[in-house]
């Protein structure tokens, strides 16, 4: 039950955003314990996610190592289900030198195509999983806008 409350609580986060009592502006970023600037022209909603920044929503959960063998393909099989998935198809990219496994997903929603990318792996000895979501694919580097280039490198 604690598993499907967390997926649940992913997913709506990448679709609806939150709105929290804000203290002060979040500089950086804690992407496994390496640290990312927050772009400018951007206002992360925690260390851990990005939203609508340049187009772009970026979030990541840690999990430990017991959970990396199940919770990903948990969570891509619940998201696959939902009727707004068009197409999707198998994906890897590079981050700070590691590989990450999972889908990218083409998506229709209100007769607009976005794109999610939700892949796993460990990063700097921490297990998580990376959910990306953009308004444009993502197939080769060249795609990558400023702030994705920061975190990813596609194969």
């Amino acid at each position: 039950m604690k598993l499907k409350i967390i997926i649940g609580v992913f997913l709506i986060v990448g679709t609806i955003k939150i709105t929290a009592q804000e203290t002060e502006k979040i500089k950086e970023l804690n992407y496994a314990g390496i640290k990312i600037l927050v772009p400018n022209n951007c206002e992360a909603k925690s260390e851990y996610e990005l939203m609508n920044c340049n187009n772009t929503d970026i979030q990541w959960l840690y999990l430990n190592e017991e959970m990396l063998k199940t919770v990903p393909n948990q969570f891509l099989s619940q998201f696959s289900s939902q009727p707004i998935v068009k197409k999707e198809s198998d994906f890897k990219l590079k981050s700070f030198n590691s590989e990450l496994t999972g889908k990218k997903f083409k998506l229709k929603f209100d007769g607009k195509i976005t794109y999610r990318i939700i892949v796993s792996g460990i990063i700097n000895k921490q297990p998580l999983l990376l959910n990306i979501g953009t308004e444009y694919d993502i197939i080769k580097n060249s795609d990558l806008n400023d702030l994705l280039s920061k975190f990813i490198s596609v194969e």
